[in-house]
């Protein structure tokens, strides 16, 4: 039996009316902040005094080198990223509010032939462009670097982290590659830090008051980052808690390192949980039974930003969650990784590896340090031939992957799984969550 011509038209017009919205339609879907951080851009320069980071208000000085990132063969990370970064981008422009949807909705398609719900998503670049080799300006890493500093005017200019935090984003995606990495480290990595909780137990543990380390363990314990192999991954572990909560770190011997101050982070960012103007002065003089005393028996993490991290939102965002472990931050790492791997073999320049690989899991300043989601991704190691490769020669399948994880991310996409267990699931992370009693969206409040 036939449907009346009346219908098949009417059902056509319902199709293009919710897959190609006219602007006017454009504001009934719900709307999303991703911003694209391409990792560094700047360039590693001596004195450190003058082209540092972490610029610390405390010591009036920058406490370390400015990281311009990795370099492999004719290959420099900054320059990469930020070419992946704007193809991104790019994509992304048909999935705004003023975007062509249609055309966006033609690449989603390439994924699934089942409906997708409609949002709209308008995405922001964390940088500008990376600079050239041997840039002479007289501060070349002022656009570049992570945290606020003071320039010679003695103005207070913002570092990355606080640029994205203004922009409110839900969405975050910090796109790394390193130039080489341990054997057991293969493919695409998320970077994950763990919950206030996790690195309690290490504080507690410093304090004597918990004698054994059976809390340590499960994902996060086994793929601790280690900065080198003469230290076991429970030893990295107390060290990072030390810098995390006392902002000094730790020898293998768990002896503190008083000389290797590391900076308050959270005051080196511009949001709401920083700390109240003069602060630099109970800091200078590790003031005891507060959370700028340097000793572990008499520190209290107390403060705005100690409440942040003790919230339940925190909690979502780095602790459990759908993958196990990591939050809805290791899902939506792991989620793009999936979708760069599916976009990668279905262009026909898959890696054979399509499971993500081993999470990097230490207290790393932008996975902790904004209020969004945070999708920190390794790519791969620019001294390894196949996935420099990739990088360099299926930019295109790798920011298609990108932009439709995020927009999947965001909206959910359907995909038959089949029997491919490293096929993306295509889940919506739950943003509705995020809210407080008075409907207040956590993304929104991070500069209040």
């Amino acid at each position: 039996m036939h449907r009346p011509f009346w219908i098949s038209v009417l059902s056509a017009s319902l199709a293009l009316f919710f897959f190609y919205p006219s602007p006017v339609r454009d504001r009934e879907f719900p709307e999303y902040r991703v911003v694209i951080d391409p990792g560094h851009g700047g360039e590693t320069r001596f004195p450190v005094y003058m082209h540092g980071d972490r610029f610390d208000t405390v010591t009036g000085g920058y406490l370390e080198l400015y990281r311009e990132g990795a370099s492999g063969p004719g290959v420099r990370e900054h320059l990469l990223m930020y070419a992946i970064s704007e193809k991104v981008v790019s994509l992304l422009k048909d999935a705004s509010p003023e975007g062509k949807y249609g055309k966006f909705h033609d690449l989603i398609a390439g994924y699934t032939d089942k409906p997708s719900s409609r949002v709209a998503i308008r995405t922001i670049m964390s940088r500008p462009a990376s600079i050239g080799p041997g840039d002479r300006s007289a501060d070349p890493n002022s656009e570049y670097r992570l945290y606020d500093f003071t320039d010679k005017n003695g103005t207070v200019r913002k570092g990355r982290i606080s640029i994205i935090n203004e922009h409110r984003p839900h969405l975050v995606v910090s796109l790394h590659c390193a130039s080489s990495g341990p054997q057991d480290y293969k493919g695409m990595s998320a970077v994950i830090a763990p919950s206030y909780n996790f690195l309690y137990n290490g504080l507690l543990y410093l304090r004597g008051k918990k004698r054994k380390s059976s809390f340590f363990k499960g994902p996060l314990a086994e793929n601790w980052f280690c900065e080198s192999e003469d230290r076991s991954n429970f030893s990295w572990f107390l060290n990072d808690s030390s810098l995390y909560f006392l902002c000094h770190p730790i020898d293998e011997d768990h002896v503190q390192r008083f000389d290797r101050y590391k900076g308050y982070r959270h005051n080196m960012v511009q949001w709401k949980y920083g700390d109240r103007a003069g602060w630099e002065i109970p800091a200078g003089h590790n003031i005891k039974g507060s959370h700028y005393s340097r000793e572990l028996a008499d520190f209290r993490p107390e403060g705005p930003f100690w409440e942040r991290e003790r919230s339940r939102f925190e909690k979502y965002r780095r602790d459990g969650g759908p993958e196990g472990y990591g939050g809805d931050n290791a899902y939506a790492g792991n989620e793009i990784i999936r979708f760069i791997q599916h976009s990668l073999a279905k262009n026909g320049a898959g890696t054979g590896n399509r499971k993500p690989g081993k999470p990097y899991v230490s207290v790393w300043a932008v996975p902790v340090l904004v209020n969004a989601i945070s999708a920190y991704i390794e790519l791969g190691y620019l001294k390894r031939r196949e996935d420099r490769n990739i990088m360099v020669q299926r930019q295109d399948e790798i920011a298609e992957g990108v932009a439709v994880g995020i927009y999947s991310l965001l909206a959910g996409i359907r995909l038959d799984q089949g029997d491919d267990p490293w096929m993306p699931r295509g889940k919506r992370i739950d943003l509705d969550r995020y809210r407080d009693k008075s409907e207040k969206s956590y993304f929104d409040s991070v500069n209040e």
